[in-house]
């Protein structure tokens, strides 16, 4: 049953609403995975979530229900009047009337949802069987799994604004262990896509089981500064906290690194981050969750702070436009869409070739311990590759990285061409050569 949304706006009238507004999503999803060629898990799930906010003297009210019947408009009102009498702050709140402009386009690929089941077990045991005869070291591979979710997303307010997308998007996922001696290593990888003709089984199994054998042998490596070079991941994961700092609540909270800093060259020449969650693949939107159109847009550009990143709440206090990166059901927090960081001229072969002794880095850990967002200090375990004479040589492990995030993006020496989808942090990235940052091994 649909919500009766035209009874919900006249009784927000009728109540002295002064605007309301509703989001639903419908959704549903199907996981399975196999172990051993057998059929581990299947799931199918369908869920439905519909959020109404309401602004009744001054004050914004929010209600939630997973389904509908005849009572609902009846109860969303009741709640968000209850909601909105129990706030004491005096924060502006706003239901956005609309954009000028939307970049609307549809990405729903119906073929996402009409791949064929059994196809799908089939490709998940050629998998699991691949990699098992890929090199007798790979020992166990842990799961083997696919799974694709459905997703119509619309949202209106009594302003007039109507707003939908709908989108379908499916992975496959692979966990397995390698052992050599008493040594085993894990390897994790995922391939995400809107498009079914995109999968390769095996370059995807070739990639997996090289990345995850290249790990046995691992040693520890002198204590010292080193010059480095961070792979998409790991140069993806440091940039990721970096633009956390570009919300403007946290500027506003003077906890972000970059207060003061807007439209200054703090970082790099070298360093250009673009937004463009206008991009053709999963992660397009093309409104944010409040109703702000999104738009491409440098969040730095040759190392200088280009925009702030302001829900409708954050903007009203600077007296800015918002920009289009209010994301969540209830309270709105800046976020980003599909971020690009612009790649460089050279091959990674030729940032190894400007070391002749540094640390190649490939994962981080630790990161939430680890990292302070505010100060931008950070120690971080990781693994990676010795670098020598401009060559990738013994793999390390069990080592530290630590440094300040805004001196590693501002040290950098060279960025490389050889981008890649971090789907983890919905972000294009390249490796990325900084001059120094300190090591601790051994």
């Amino acid at each position: 049953m649909k919500l009766n949304e035209k009874k919900f706006y006249e009784l927000a009238k009728e109540n002295n609403f002064e605007c309301a507004d509703i989001s639903s999503t419908e959704s549903s999803t199907l996981s399975l995975s196999v172990f051993h060629g057998e059929i581990d898990s299947y799931t199918v799930s369908d869920s439905f979530s519909l959020v109404a906010r309401g602004i009744i003297n001054g004050k914004m009210g929010t209600a939630a229900i997973d389904n509908v019947d005849k009572s609902s408009p009846e109860y969303l009102i009741n709640t968000i009047k209850r909601g909105a009498s129990l706030i004491e702050n005096d924060d502006p709140v706003s239901i956005f009337k609309g954009s000028e402009k939307y970049h609307k386009k549809s990405i729903f690929n119906q073929a996402v949802l009409d791949q064929n089941i059994q196809e799908i077990i089939g490709i998940l045991f050629e998998i699991e069987d691949k990699l098992k005869k890929f090199d007798k070291r790979i020992n166990e591979v842990v799961s083997v799994g696919f799974s694709r979710s459905y997703s119509n997303y619309h949202k209106t307010n009594s302003h007039g604004l109507k707003l939908s997308q709908k989108s379908a998007v499916y992975s496959y996922f692979c966990e397995i262990t390698a052992k050599d001696g008493e040594e085993i290593r894990t390897g994790y990888d995922v391939f995400v896509s809107i498009d079914p003709n995109e999968f390769n089984i095996d370059k995807f199994v070739e990639k997996l089981a090289k990345d995850t054998l290249a790990k046995l042998g691992s040693v520890q490596v002198k204590s010292k500064k080193y010059p480095v070079i961070l792979n998409p991941e790991s140069a993806s994961t440091l940039l990721s906290f970096l633009v956390s700092s570009l919300d403007a609540e946290e500027v506003q909270k003077h906890t972000s690194l970059f207060e003061g800093k807007l439209h200054q060259q703090i970082l790099s020449k070298k360093l250009t981050l673009i937004e463009n969650p206008l991009e053709k693949n999963a992660f397009f939107r093309y409104f944010d969750d409040e109703g702000v159109a999104t738009n491409k847009k440098f969040l730095i550009k040759n190392g200088e702070i280009s925009t702030y990143l302001y829900t409708l709440q954050t903007a009203m206090k600077d007296n800015v436009s918002p920009t289009g990166n209010g994301y969540g059901s209830g309270k709105a927090h800046a976020d980003v869409g599909y971020v690009i960081v612009k790649p460089g001229k050279k091959t990674e072969d030729e940032l190894l070739q400007q070391i002749k002794e540094g640390i190649y880095i490939t994962e981080l850990s630790g990161l939430h311990s680890g990292m302070n967002a505010n100060s931008g200090n950070f120690s971080l375990q990781c693994a990676g590759f010795m670098i020598r004479d401009g060559k990738k040589c013994e793999p390390l492990a069990l080592i530290t990285v630590a440094d300040n995030l805004i001196n590693v993006f501002k040290n950098i020496k060279a960025i490389g061409n050889n981008s890649e989808l971090v789907l983890s942090n919905q972000m294009s990235c390249p490796s990325i050569l900084i001059k120094n940052m300190s090591v601790s091994g051994k």
